[in-house]
């Protein structure tokens, strides 16, 4: 007796069996990549959520002479952190239309930040005058003046040392070391200063001659004489 093969047959309007692909694991490349976007998106949102700790302080836009003076067009603003560690010497959003007009006591570099202390009030009252005197610290009481001492200014004149300018208020102290927030190197004492006062300053400044000696508590001296 013959034999026929064995078939498979299927019901009408059934389909044909089917094989499921087999469920890929996520590789660490692919988790890794996840995992960095995660993190991306919650330090921006961190960022946005935490504007309080940047402070925007004012760098020069342009160099500004010595002499000039300040208006907020000469600076640009930066934010810095909350906690930089020189925060309080440095001009900030809050404080720079308050220093309009004011004058700036040493040269400031492009980009460089705007120290406080080297912002000066113009007019120094009672009619006088402000100068600034670039002295090295060796030759300004080894850096120790204050606002506020008097000074007299000493220059060789003929030889001889000779007192040129006389009890003079020191009413600001700008370090011209860069960036003038740390370190203690040649500076500018801004003085007070009449008219005759300016006049043998500048002439002892131009002849690199000057010294610069507190007075204050001392007894009276005249210009020339010892």
């Amino acid at each position: 007796m013959a034999t026929n093969p064995s078939v498979m047959t299927r019901e009408a309007g059934t389909s044909a069996p089917t094989t499921r692909p087999a469920r890929r694991r996520p590789s660490l490349s692919h988790l890794a990549i996840g995992l960095a976007a995660l993190l991306a998106f919650v330090f921006n949102y961190l960022a946005l959520q935490n504007r309080d700790a940047t402070t925007l302080v004012a760098i020069a836009d342009r160099p500004i002479p010595e002499g000039a003076p300040f208006t907020p067009a000469l600076a640009r603003l930066v934010p810095l952190p909350a906690d930089f560690e020189g925060i309080d010497h440095v001009i900030i959003e809050e404080d720079i239309a308050g220093f309009d007009g004011w004058i700036v006591g040493r040269s400031v570099a492009e980009g460089e930040l705007i120290d406080r202390s080297i912002i000066i009030q113009p007019g120094a009252g009672d009619g006088l005058r402000t100068m600034s005197i670039p002295v090295a610290v060796e030759h300004a009481a080894g850096a120790t003046l204050v606002v506020g001492d008097r000074v007299d200014v000493i220059s060789i004149v003929g030889d001889q040392p000779a007192f040129v300018a006389l009890d003079l208020e020191v009413v600001a102290i700008a370090e011209r070391a860069q960036g003038g927030l740390s370190g203690v190197g040649p500076y500018f004492v801004v003085v007070a200063v009449t008219s005759d006062d300016a006049l043998a300053v500048a002439r002892a400044i131009n002849d690199d001659s000057i010294d610069v000696v507190r007075s204050t508590g001392a007894g009276a001296l005249h210009a020339g004489g010892d």
